[in-house]
């Protein structure tokens, strides 16, 4: 009877912490620290939603380690080739990082500030002020990594509740039919800086619910390359950030350059939802 008790708990638990398969619902840090039998440490990064290429602010947080979480929950197939653990947050965000990456750098889940002070942060790039960041907060080990020093806060979801484990493979149905290397690059980038916030065939952010190929249907090229570039030019006062905005800037406009054909590829191919959209 006893064993039997036994394993109805441990489905039980099971059930609670993976809602369903190979994703994690962020109990409070101290649960999260006592069950994964990680302590917590202070961390010291170059927070980049507040940093230029002027001026590094330094912030000290208290932080569990991702690498640390992730072998908990998902053992070894963490960090294989084909692995993306996927931070959900809490008004829609999905911020995707591929295995080998957490695997190359070190990564925390923070939860405080170490000195007591508020635990939010001002996103200018988004003309916001005063965020809060908890729960959770990922952040990364940047100070001495000028590859992450240039991404800035691109990998950095803040509200984080949830954690997925995926495969590369689950994406495929958002390449074109007719694919190319530079499609494939571009619909990288469109899932690394587009598809946080937005989605395509269901598959992304859900933080805007209006499919990011329908809402393109009347955006021309040119018109799309100079709103990634720079939105609030476009549109003063919106939440969307510029595109990668630390890059060289020869390296940022050839990047704009690939997410937007690669999104005028799948507009293309995607012809007839457009067609209906028309007034």
């Amino acid at each position: 009877m006893a064993y039997h008790l036994k394993f109805i708990l441990a489905v039980f638990l099971a059930i609670t912490v993976f809602g369903k398969a190979g994703a994690v619902e962020l109990p409070p840090p101290a649960d999260l620290s006592r069950q994964s039998a990680l302590p917590s440490r202070k961390v010291t990064v170059v927070e980049p939603h507040e940093s230029t290429h002027e001026r590094q602010k330094l912030v000290e947080y208290m932080a569990l380690p991702v690498d640390g979480l992730l072998a908990h929950w998902f053992g070894g197939r963490r960090v294989s080739e084909e692995a993306e653990i996927v931070f959900l947050a809490k008004d829609g965000y999905r911020s995707v990082i591929s295995g080998p990456q957490l695997k190359k750098y070190r990564a925390f889940l923070a939860f405080a500030r170490s000195d007591g002070a508020p635990f939010t942060v001002d996103n200018s790039s988004q003309n916001e002020r005063k965020i809060p960041l908890g729960p959770y907060y990922l952040i990364w080990d940047n100070r001495e990594v000028p590859e992450l020093l240039r991404q800035g806060a691109y990998g950095w979801p803040y509200q984080v509740t949830a954690v997925e484990w995926h495969s590369k493979s689950e994406d495929r149905a958002l390449l074109p039919a007719r694919t190319s290397s530079t499609l494939e690059q571009g619909f990288a980038e469109t899932k690394g800086y587009c598809l946080t916030c937005h989605n395509i065939r269901g598959i992304g952010g859900k933080k805007y619910p209006v499919d990011l190929i329908r809402a393109l249907c009347r955006w021309q090229e040119p018109d799309l390359k100079a709103w990634i570039d720079s939105p609030s030019r476009i549109k003063p006062g919106t939440a969307m950030p510029p595109l990668a905005r630390l890059l060289p800037e020869a390296e940022r406009q050839r990047m704009i350059g690939r997410i937007a054909g690669y999104l005028d590829a799948m507009k293309v191919e995607s012809s007839e939802a457009c067609a209906r959209s028309a007034p």
